[in-house]
C-alpha cells in the first residue's frame, strides 16, 4: 500500500508563503552545505536572510537525510515544506524525491499543489499528468494533458504528441488508452504526429480498422513520413505480406534516401528467406553517399543475418569515419563480423580464408578499448587463438588484461578456465579455479562454476558441499539448485530430495528452459512419462539445445512413440550435426544421421 503521510492536509491551512527565489536560494545553499562544495559564484548564506529559519533547517534536514540515504526522512520533511510554503522550486523538489522513494500518491499530490500555484507551468503539467496515468486516473489526466498540449509551443507539440504514447506503462488497459489519446489528440488532426499517436495507440489495442483509417491519414498529410511508412507496413502485412512488399517497394521508389525503410524492408525480405533480394536492399544503401548511423549500423547487422559479411565489414568500416560514434562498438561488431565469415568459410570448405578471417577479427577485438565491450572482446579474441591452436597465446591475453573489479576479475579467470575446459583439460580448468577461489572464497559464482567442474571430474562431495555453500550464501541462486537436483536425478538417486531441489529452482526461474529440462528428466526418472515430455517440450520451445533434444527422443522411445523420436533425433542432428551425445543415441535406436540440404534451417 502506498504510503500517504498524515501531513498531507489542505494547503490553505497555512497562510504563510516565502518568495520563490528565497527559497531557490536555500535549496541551493543547502545542497552546497551538505556536500561541502563552494563555487566562487555562489552567492554567501545572506542570501537565504529572507527565508525562515525554519525552512532552512527542514531543508538541509531534508537533504541530509538524502546523503544519508533516509529517503523517507527526506520525503517527509519536503511534503511538510510543500504544504506550508506553497513555493514551485519546493514542489519540484518533493515530487523529485516521491519518485526517487516511489510513493506515486505523495507526487501526486505535490503536483496538484504546483499545478494550482502555477496553472500555466508546462513542468508542472507535464509531471502532473504523467504521475496520473501512472496511477491509473485517465479521467484526471485527459484534462492535465490538453492543458499541457495548449500550453506548448509548435515546436515541441508535435515531438510531445509522438512521444504520447510512451507514457502509458506496458499493463495500462489499451481501449483505455486508446480513448484518452484520441481525446487529448482531437484538437490537432491536421498534425501527422497526432494522427501518429492515435494509430499507435489503436494498433496497441488491437483496432486495426482505427489504425489504418489514421495512418492513411499520416501518409496524406506527410506523405514521405517513415514512422507512417512502417505502421501501414506492419497492418498490410496482417493481411497480405505482398501488399506489403509493394507497399515497399512503392514507397522506395518515390524516397530512394529513406535509409531506415530500406534497412526494414531488407530486414522483412530476410525473414521471408529471399537472402538474394535482401542483399541487394542492403547493396543500395551501404553504398548511399550520404546516410545516418543507425540505419548503417542496422545494414550491418542484417548483413551478417543474411550471411554477407564483407558487407557487414563495408558498412562498420564506414561507421568509423563517423565522430560521434563509439569507436569500441564498431571495432568489436567487426570482429564478429569477420568471426561470421570465418563460420561461413568452414562450413563451406574454404580452409584457406578461415584464418586469415580469424586474424581479422581478433586484430578489430583487441582494438576494443576498455568499457562495455571490452572484457566480452578479449574473450572472443582468446577464444580465436585456441582455434588457431595457440592456447598458451589465449591465456597469457586473459591473464593480463586489466581487471578494474573484482567482477571483471571473475569474469576473466571463468573465462580461461572455459577454454580449458572446452579443449579437453577439465583438469586444468578446475586447478584453476581451485587457485582463484583461494585467493576469494567468498566469490559465489567462482564457487559455482568451481562446483560444476568437481562434478566433471568425478569430485561428487566437492560438488555437492560447493553448491550447498552457494545456496546458504545466496537463497536465491536458482541455478545452484538446479545444479543438485538434475545431477541427482541423472544418477537416478535421491529422487525425492532432487525433486524438492528442482521445485525451488522453478519457483525461482519458473521460465528456464534449463530447468524445466532438469525437471522434465526428473519426471523420466520417476516414469512419469506424459508430465516429462510436457516440461521437456516446454524448455525446447524456449531454447534449442542439443541435450533438451536428447531428452526428447529418450522420453519418446520409453513412450512407444519411436517414429516421432526418430524425426526429433533427425531435427536435432541437422541443427547439432556435432553433437556425440546425440550422434550416440542414434546410433542404439539405429537411425541414419539425415543428409543436409545446403540453406536448409529447422
Amino acid at each position: 500500500m502506498p504510503f500517504k503521510p498524515s501531513f498531507l492536509l489542505p494547503h490553505t491551512r497555512f497562510s504563510r508563503q516565502t518568495p520563490s527565489g528565497a527559497l531557490r536560494q536555500t535549496l541551493l545553499c543547502a545542497a552546497l552545505f551538505v556536500t561541502g562544495s563552494v563555487r566562487a559564484d555562489v552567492p554567501p548564506a545572506d542570501v537565504m536572510v529572507d527565508t525562515p529559519p525554519q525552512v532552512v533547517f527542514e531543508v538541509v534536514l531534508a537533504e541530509i537525510a538524502l546523503k544519508r540515504d533516509k529517503p523517507q526522512v527526506a520525503l517527509a520533511a519536503y511534503a511538510d515544506l510543500a504544504l506550508k510554503y506553497n513555493d514551485p522550486d519546493i514542489f519540484r523538489r518533493t515530487m523529485e524525491i516521491a519518485a526517487l522513494n516511489r510513493q506515486p500518491d505523495l507526487m501526486l499530490e505535490a503536483g496538484r499543489l504546483w499545478v494550482q500555484k502555477e496553472p500555466d507551468n508546462i513542468e508542472a503539467l507535464n509531471l502532473l499528468a504523467s504521475t496520473q496515468i501512472l496511477l491509473g486516473r485517465y479521467g484526471e489526466a485527459q484534462p492535465t494533458l490538453q492543458r499541457y498540449f495548449e500550453k506548448l509551443s509548435p515546436e515541441r507539440r508535435a515531438p510531445e504528441l509522438l512521444r504520447l504514447g510512451q507514457r502509458f506503462p506496458a499493463q495500462a488497459d489499451p481501449q483505455r488508452v486508446q480513448a484518452l489519446v484520441d481525446d487529448v489528440t482531437q484538437p490537432y488532426l491536421m498534425m501527422p504526429e497526432a494522427q501518429l499517436a492515435r494509430a499507435q495507440a489503436a494498433l496497441r489495442a488491437g483496432d486495426d480498422a482505427a489504425a489504418m483509417a489514421a495512418v492513411r491519414e499520416v501518409r496524406r498529410l506527410q506523405p514521405d513520413s517513415e514512422p507512417g511508412m512502417v505502421l501501414y507496413a506492419q497492418l498490410l502485412s496482417k493481411r497480405s505480406p505482398v501488399a506489403a512488399h509493394e507497399a515497399f517497394v512503392d514507397y522506395l521508389k518515390r524516397y530512394p534516401e529513406a535509409a531506415p525503410i530500406r534497412a526494414l524492408y531488407a530486414q522483412q525480405l530476410l525473414v521471408a528467406g529471399k537472402l538474394p533480394e535482401a542483399r541487394a536492399q542492403l547493396r543500395v544503401l551501404v553504398d548511399q553517399p550520404v546516410i545516418a548511423p543507425e540505419p548503417l549500423f542496422a545494414a550491418a547487422a542484417i548483413a551478417v543475418q543474411a550471411q554477407d559479411p564483407p558487407l557487414a565489414v563495408q558498412a562498420l568500416q564506414r561507421l568509423l569515419t563517423v565522430d560521434s560514434v563509439d569507436t569500441s562498438l564498431i571495432e568489436y561488431n567487426l570482429g564478429l563480423a569477420y568471426e561470421s565469415g570465418a563460420e561461413l568459410s568452414r562450413e563451406h570448405n574454404d580452409p584457406a580464408s578461415t584464418p586469415t578471417m580469424e586474424s581479422d577479427a581478433i586484430m578489430h577485438y583487441l582494438k576494443v578499448l576498455p568499457g562495455e565491450y571490452y572484457v566480452p572482446a578479449r574473450l572472443r579474441a582468446a577464444n580465436l587463438l585456441v582455434r588457431q591452436g595457440d592456447m598458451k597465446a589465449a591465456r597469457a591475453l586473459l591473464q593480463t588484461t586489466p581487471a578494474r573489479s573484482d567482477a571483471t576479475r571473475t569474469e576473466l579467470v571463468i573465462g580461461e578456465a572455459t577454454l580449458l575446459r572446452d579443449s579437453g583439460d577439465v583438469n586444468g580448468a578446475f586447478v584453476l579455479l581451485e587457485q582463484a577461489l583461494k585467493r576469494s572464497p567468498d566469490n559465489i559464482t567462482l564457487r559455482y562454476e568451481y562446483g560444476m567442474l568437481a562434478e566433471r571430474v568425478g569430485k561428487m562431495a566437492v560438488f555437492e558441499k560447493s553448491m550447498r555453500e552457494v545456496i546458504r550464501k545466496d537463497p536465491k541462486y536458482a541455478q545452484a539448485y538446479n545444479a543438485l537436483g538434475f545431477t541427482f536425478a541423472d544418477r537416478n538417486i535421491r529422487l525425492k530430495e532432487a525433486r524438492g531441489l528442482l521445485e525451488k529452482a522453478l519457483s525461482l526461474s519458473p521460465n528456464d528452459p534449463f530447468i524445466l529440462d532438469s525437471m522434465g528428466w526428473l519426471c523420466y526418472r520417476e516414469k512419469n512419462y506424459g508430465v516429462a515430455l510436457d516440461y521437456l517440450n516446454r524448455a525446447a520451445a524456449l531454447r534449442a539445445d542439443p541435450e533438451i533434444v536428447l531428452h526428447q527422443v529418450v522420453v519418446l522411445q520409453a513412450m512407444g512413440r519411436t517414429e516421432e523420436a526418430a524425426r526429433v533425433w533427425r531435427a536435432g542432428m541437422q541443427r547439432f550435426p556435432e553433437n556425440e551425445a546425440l550422434r550416440s543415441e542414434g546410433k542404439r535406436l539405429g537411425l541414419n544421421e539425415p543428409t543436409a540440404v545446403p540453406g536448409q534451417s529447422l
